[in-house]
C-alpha cells in the first residue's frame, strides 16, 4: 500500500473539463479511457478520484480529463479515497468471459475468482464500499459473468454486496440500439439501504447499422493484406468444418457490428468492412470510437494499437449515460425524501 496523493491537474486544454461544485460525487474504478466518467460528468457528477493501472489508458484519459488516474488499486488505501456519492467500476471482465474461461482452460491456468491477478480485483471494490459506504454502486462486467461457474461466481458477487446493506439489480443489456454494435453486457448498480430496487432503463429498440458511422474514404493502410485475408478465408473453412473456432466474414453494413474486443488490433477479424473489388478493410480508430458512442471531440491515441485494445475494452456511452440518468434521479429522490442523505 502507498499514501494516495492528489492525482488532478486540471488542463487547460483538456476537451471534458468537469465542474468542481457537481450535483453529487463519484469515483472511477478500472477507468480505462473514462467511459464511466464522461457519462457521469454528463448527468452533473464531480469526480473526486480515479484509478487505472494501463499506462497508455491512463495517457488517454489525461488528454481528455486533465487528470492521470492513480495506479493500482490494489495498492491503496480505501480510507485515503475521497467521500462519494458513486462507486463506478468496470472491473476486469477476462477472467469471467467466454474467451478468458475458453482459454484459461486450455492452458492449465485458473478463471474467475481463483485467478489471482483480476478475479479477486472485485474485493477490492468491496473493501472500498464497506470503508467509504457510497449511495450507489454502479459495476458493469461481461455478459457471462451472470453464469460462470454455473452461476456460483455471480452468487459471491451478490452476497457480498447484500451483506454490505445494498440492494442488488442487475441486467444483461445489449446495445445495439443505441450504438451500431451488439455488445451485450452485465450492468449491477447496488442502492444502500434502500427499499426498492434499482430499476433499469429500457433500451427496446430498432438497431443501430453499422454503416451509420463509417467514413466513406479510409486511407489504404487498413485494407488488409492479401496474405491476411487468405489466411482468415482458410481458417474460417476449417473451422465450420469442425465446428469449432472462430470465423472471419465480411460484416453486414445494413446490421449491427459484431462485439468490438480488445485484440481487434491483431487482425480485425471481428468486423471486416467490405469494400469493391478488393479486401476487406479494418474499422479506423475513429469508428471504433464512433461504435462505442464516444464523441468526435474525444481524443484518441496516435496508435493504433493502442486505440483498438482501449476502445475495444471500453464501455458502450450511451447505455452508461441513460443508467447514470436513472441515479442521479435516486440521488435526487433520496436527498430531497431525507431516507439516505448524500454525502457531501
Amino acid at each position: 500500500m502507498y499514501k494516495l496523493e492528489h492525482n488532478y491537474f486540471p488542463a487547460a486544454d483538456c476537451e471534458f473539463p468537469q465542474s468542481e461544485t457537481g450535483k453529487f460525487k463519484f469515483i472511477d474504478l478500472f477507468a480505462g479511457i473514462g467511459g464511466f466518467r464522461l457519462a457521469m460528468q454528463s448527468v452533473g457528477g464531480t469526480c473526486v478520484f480515479s484509478s487505472e493501472w494501463n499506462k497508455d489508458s491512463q495517457t488517454t484519459y489525461f488528454d481528455n480529463f486533465g487528470e492521470f488516474p492513480a495506479g493500482d488499486i490494489t495498492k491503496i488505501y480505501e480510507n485515503d479515497i475521497p467521500e462519494h456519492d458513486v462507486l463506478c467500476a468496470g472491473f476486469p471482465c477476462q477472467p469471467f468471459s467466454l474467451a478468458g474461461v475458453s482459454a484459461r482452460t486450455s492452458l492449465n491456468t485458473a478463471h474467475g475468482f481463483a485467478c489471482e491477478t483480476q478475479g479477486t480485483l472485485f474485493f477490492d471494490v468491496m473493501r472500498i464500499v464497506a470503508a467509504k459506504r457510497p449511495a450507489v454502486i454502479f459495476l458493469e462486467n461481461v455478459k457471462n459473468l451472470v453464469r460462470h461457474d454455473k452461476g456460483n461466481t455471480f452468487a459471491v458477487i451478490k452476497k457480498a454486496i447484500e451483506e454490505l446493506g445494498y440492494s442488488f439489480s442487475y441486467a444483461v443489456i445489449n446495445a445495439q440500439t443505441v450504438v451500431p454494435q451488439k455488445r451485450e453486457r452485465c450492468y449491477i448498480v447496488c442502492l444502500r439501504d434502500s427499499p426498492v430496487k434499482f430499476e433499469f432503463p429500457d433500451f427496446q429498440g430498432k438497431p443501430i447499422p453499422l454503416k451509420t458511422i463509417l467514413d466513406p474514404n479510409v486511407p489504404e493502410t487498413f485494407t488488409i493484406s492479401d496474405k491476411l485475408w487468405a489466411g482468415h478465408q482458410r481458417r474460417t473453412a476449417t473451422n465450420l468444418a469442425r465446428g469449432a473456432g472462430f470465423t472471419a466474414f465480411c460484416a453486414d453494413i445494413e446490421k449491427p457490428a459484431n462485439t468490438l474486443v480488445a485484440r481487434y488490433w491483431k487482425d480485425g477479424k471481428e468486423c471486416l468492412v467490405p469494400q469493391q473489388n478488393k479486401n476487406p478493410r479494418m474499422l479506423t480508430p475513429r469508428e471504433c470510437a464512433r461504435l462505442q458512442g464516444y464523441p468526435e471531440s474525444f481524443r484518441i491515441p496516435a496508435s493504433k494499437a493502442a486505440a483498438y485494445r482501449q476502445f475495444g475494452n471500453s464501455v458502450a456511452l450511451p447505455v452508461v449515460t441513460k443508467i447514470a440518468e436513472k441515479i442521479f434521479n435516486h440521488l435526487m429522490e433520496i436527498k430531497l425524501c431525507n431516507l439516505a442523505p448524500i454525502k457531501n
